[in-house]
């Protein structure tokens, strides 16, 4: 009797272990979820050409072992300039962000806003990418960097008072995305007020603000000419890096094969979408502003006015991230934005 109900348990215990394995087994491979959060709506050109595509990509690569949850419009809570510190946390797994929001967390970084950094997007976003190892990686070593890339041509967009000359800007109230371009209008006579994209919008209808300091792309995905009566375009102004990183441990903590799917979809070449997207919708932009505002561009002698002001500025600048004991100036260099 005891060896046939030892017997009997043992089968019992082998039926059971028959049942489970596989139920553990399906748990394991069960689909990796990341949350993906940006303060963008989900009409905006990143949003929808290259992000969302890429989340699908994943999920096919992958066999569906890891998707991609798409969180816009902050919809995990919180405010725009706290995107990057929600990844790290882990409150949000991706976010995309501009690394200006926190500029203090990016003293490298804010550099590249430096007007003469770049021709357009597509150069800018090669430049990043160039420099990223040797001047930018301590900065985001919390982060897994998927995309970064710059934007297209700034542009100053008034609601009422044409800007033609450095005597224009004195005085003028003028949204600034980072505390880097808050400079740039500093030193050119204007008064900067930090805000996010989001509420450009309002502050303008509503005479918060006289103007703002924005690629010309943001007039279609934010409706800005709606807005602005006025826009001085071909000045030499800085452009934003944009940023879509992952979180450092959550990336690590991924198994190999997926790891190699999210190394395979990323990088440079996903980097050039986006600011390819960026360039296209700046030249839309602007025959759309041409249609029925006020396109002023910069004489040569005026602009190169506000270029005098720029290199003084960008020694300046560099001089400062140095006494941080971070090579400010060899990156300024590397840019000739100084001698």
């Amino acid at each position: 009797m005891i060896a046939s109900r030892r017997t009997f348990l043992k089968g019992t215990a082998a039926a059971t272990a028959a049942g489970v394995l596989p139920w553990q087994a399906a748990q394991a491979q069960a689909a990796i979820e990341l949350k993906m959060a940006s303060f963008v709506p989900p009409s905006h050109s990143i949003w929808v050409d290259p992000l969302l595509p890429w989340a699908k990509d994943v999920e096919k690569r992958s066999g569906g072992k890891m998707t991609v949850r798409p969180f816009p419009s902050m919809q995990l809570g919180g405010k725009p300039p706290e995107l990057y510190r929600q990844m790290v946390q882990g409150i949000a797994d991706i976010v995309f962000t501009l690394p200006g929001y926190t500029a203090g967390d990016f003293p490298m970084m804010s550099l590249t806003e430096l007007p003469g950094t770049a021709n357009d997007a597509e150069d800018g976003t090669r430049k990043l990418w160039a420099n990223f190892d040797k001047f930018f990686a301590k900065e985001f070593e919390a982060a897994k960097v998927l995309m970064l890339w710059n934007s297209d041509t700034a542009g100053i967009m008034s609601r009422a008072k044409p800007i033609r000359t450095l005597e224009d800007m004195k005085g003028m109230r003028i949204r600034t995305p980072s505390r880097a371009q808050s400079a740039q209008l500093t030193a050119l006579g204007a008064t900067p007020v930090d805000m996010p994209v989001t509420q450009i919008y309002n502050a303008l209808e509503r005479g918060v603000i006289d103007a703002t300091m924005i690629p010309l792309s943001a007039m279609l995905d934010f409706k800005l000419l709606e807005v602005v009566k006025h826009l001085t375009v071909d000045a030499p102004l800085g452009r934003s890096p944009f940023l879509v990183a992952m979180q450092r441990k959550r990336y690590d903590s991924l198994p190999a094969d997926l790891k190699k799917i999210v190394d395979d979809t990323t990088g440079l070449q996903m980097s050039l979408g986006g600011a390819r997207s960026y360039d296209k919708k700046n030249v839309a932009a602007l025959a759309e502003a041409k249609k029925s505002r006020d396109v002023i561009s910069l004489a040569p002698a005026e602009r190169n006015r506000w270029l005098g002001i720029f290199r003084k500025l960008a020694q300046e600048q560099a001089a400062e991230v140095d006494k941080r004991g971070l090579p400010g100036s060899a990156l300024v260099k590397s840019y000739k934005l100084i001698g």
